[in-house]
C-alpha cells in the first residue's frame, strides 16, 4: 500500500483533532500499521476514540511507551 503526503496529512490531521489539539506524529513505515506519537494523554485520547464504539475493545489498536524512541504511541493494524 502506497501512502500518499496528503494522506499523512490528512492522518496527522485526524489523529490531532481526536487528540484535542494536542502534538502527535504520525508514522506508516511498517506495512499495514499506523504508528502514532505523542504525549501519553494524547495517545489515550486516541485509544480512547478507538474503543468508544459501543464500549467493545479494538484488538487492532494498541497503545505503549517506546523505549527507545522515548515516546508514547498508538499502533493501528489497518491489515493490508
Amino acid at each position: 500500500m502506497e501512502i500518499t503526503t496528503a494522506q499523512i496529512k490528512r492522518t496527522e490531521a485526524m489523529m490531532k483533532e481526536f487528540a484535542k489539539g494536542e502534538a502527535v506524529t504520525v508514522d506508516f513505515s511498517c506495512p499495514g500499521i499506523l504508528y502514532v506519537f505523542g504525549s501519553e494523554l494524547a495517545t489515550l485520547r486516541i485509544f480512547a476514540k478507538y474503543n468508544s464504539n459501543g464500549a467493545h475493545f479494538n484488538s487492532k489498536v494498541r497503545t505503549g511507551y517506546s523505549v527507545n524512541l522515548k515516546s508514547f504511541y498508538i499502533s493501528l493494524d489497518l491489515g493490508a
